[in-house]
């Protein structure tokens, strides 16, 4: 017997909703308003779970947490107006953050004339997001498909904004016109220039360190790069994002930048090239160029369009997988032996001399966060998803906690935002079912996000919440107090954060002796919600933060 013909989708809601669906798409993130809701029964009805949020600006977070670990596009949709403003902070981050997602926004319709209506297209600008409206006319499945190549092709999000009353209307016919690409993108002859060139400046260096960033961390660059660095007797570094890459090879350093352990530095220091391959070269990365004042930095990029160039960086434009590779069959003198720096303990070993260089002390009903972090960091499973907040938090979690041999990590500080790990979290939980997904966040960042505890319990998310909780705004309250100002300005004391995790449907748990560390950490990391309050001394500062307090301290003298 023949199979029946497909049946059309009766309305825009239906079309995008199958399209959907037919990416291999599991959640779809939001808040319901009157403008999208018809897009939410459809997406219901043809097997997307719709995960409704507490606030907008998580269904962005979680959609770009889903794209982390499920590596596919990430999906969320609000609702016009105040739905769409909600969510600025959150697009910005996924922007600076080179993820990949759609946005369905849902727009007023055509002779509206409520207290809602605004220049959406104005605002997703100045968000760095690209906007495309929907008109009544528009095939929905080829101008999704659109976005989502543009989104795939930008890495950054896009937004899809559909007017309320399309999406119960039929769908249009008139398919999207073929996306044109807004940058170059290297060719071959690119590849074959900068491969030269880079073979060129790793042949004539002493003393070569290279540093993989968020861009390798997908493909065979890593790989590619362990080989380059074998060959030369090159030192391996990696970005924040790439924490982890290289932790079981000999060369490694660990992170390069502000939060580098002391003995990686003195490395970096002497480096006279430095290669960065799929990074930005931040200052977070380059300590504002003062680590490699003395070294030639290229840096591997496969855009042309960019930000400014550092006056000591020079840009080499191609493919990274290509140009590496291209550099590795390059002819050349016969690979060294050995490597030019002395090697560097493992970085959990190096960190702990951390731990005697500054030995402050502890007020009782508080622990040392870089000793329970790490203590924290051996009970993680070993395929676990590792998400750090941004704040003075992160200059502990970062260092102390260790990537799990076979898991992954991933910092949640695009835009320099606080806030952002707790929902990111919750969609990289939906996005690897199976893997315990374990946040670090300060108290002040996850006060921010607090409400999305419910969310996280009413969708079964597996995650553990470690919350560093100083009773403050750490980083300013540290900088306030070095600057000689009311320091107690900073200081915002926080409900008792177990018990409110605990009405929203998680294990609350705290820690407030570090004799409790171990096995509070392992009953919390058990399968399930859970938030762990880490109650943490102000006495004790990041390795960053006494670097910054001796420079506010000392006018005029170097953060070095």
């Amino acid at each position: 017997m023949n199979e029946p013909p497909p049946v059309a989708p009766a309305t825009t809601a239906d079309a995008l909703a199958v399209t959907i669906a037919g990416y291999g798409v599991r959640h779809v993130f939001g808040l319901m308003g009157d403008g999208n809701m018809h897009l939410f029964t459809a997406l219901s009805q043809h097997g997307v779970q719709v995960v409704e949020v507490r606030h907008e600006s998580a269904a962005v977070a979680m959609a770009e947490g889903y794209g982390w670990t499920s590596d596919a596009i990430g999906f969320c949709s609000v609702t016009h107006g105040p739905g769409l403003t909600h969510t600025a902070t959150s697009l910005v981050v996924a922007a600076r953050n080179h993820s990949p997602l759609v946005l369905l926004l849902a727009e007023t319709p055509e002779g509206y004339e409520g207290a809602q209506h605004f220049d959406q297209e104005l605002f997703v600008r100045a968000c760095e997001a690209p906007y495309r409206r929907l008109r009544a006319d528009d095939d929905p499945v080829s101008v999704l498909a659109e976005r989502v190549a543009l989104a795939t092709d930008l890495s950054r999000p896009v937004v899809l904004a559909v007017p309320a009353d399309l999406f119960t209307s039929a769908p249009g016919t008139t398919p999207a016109p073929p996306g044109t690409r807004s940058v170059r993108r290297p060719v071959e002859e690119d590849d074959r220039v900068a491969a030269r060139e880079l073979a060129r400046a790793l042949s004539r260096a002493e003393r070569p360190v290279l540093i993989a960033g968020r861009g390798t961390l997908t493909g065979d660059t890593a790989t590619l790069m362990t080989r380059l660095a074998e060959r030369h007797g090159a030192a391996l570094a990696t970005t924040v994002p790439a924490k982890g890459m290289f932790d079981q090879h000999p060369y490694n350093l660990g992170i390069s930048g502000g939060l580098s352990h002391r003995r990686a530095e003195e490395v970096l220091r002497a480096a006279d090239l430095v290669v960065a391959v799929g990074s930005s070269l931040d200052r977070g990365t380059t300590s504002s160029m003062r680590l490699f004042r003395d070294a030639t930095v290229v840096q591997v990029v496969d855009e042309e369009a960019g930000g400014p160039v550092h006056p000591n960086v020079r840009r080499l434009f191609g493919d990274a997988e290509r140009v590496l590779s291209g550099c590795l069959a390059a002819p050349g003198p016969v690979p060294v032996a050995g490597h030019w720096f002395e090697p560097v303990p493992p970085p959990a070993k190096c960190w702990e001399e951390d731990l005697t260089d500054f030995d402050p002390p502890i007020e009782a009903g508080t622990v040392d966060p870089r000793r329970a972090l790490a203590v924290i960091s051996e009970a993680l499973p070993g395929d676990a998803v590792v998400v750090v907040g941004n704040g003075h938090c992160s200059g502990f979690a970062t260092t102390f906690v260790q990537v799990p041999a076979v898991g992954r990590f991933f910092a949640a500080h695009g835009f320099g935002s606080i806030g952002q790990a707790l929902p990111s979290a919750v969609g990289a939980a939906l996005g690897s079912p199976g893997h315990k997904v374990v946040v670090f966040e300060g108290d002040a960042a996850f006060m921010m996000h607090l409400q999305e505890v419910e969310t996280a319990a009413r969708v079964g998310a597996d995650v553990t919440a470690f919350v560093l909780n100083d009773q403050a705004l750490g980083t300013e309250y540290q900088r306030l107090l070095a600057e000689g100002a009311d320091a107690e300005l900073a200081a915002v004391s926080t409900p008792d954060l177990a018990a409110a995790a605990g009405a929203l449907g998680a294990r609350g748990r705290v820690i407030a002796d570090a004799s409790a560390v171990d096995a509070c950490a392992r009953d919390a990391l058990a399968p399930g919600l859970a938030v762990v309050e880490v109650r943490v001394a102000r006495s004790v500062l990041s390795r960053h933060m006494r670097r910054l307090r001796r420079a506010v301290a000392v006018p005029g003298s170097s953060m070095d």
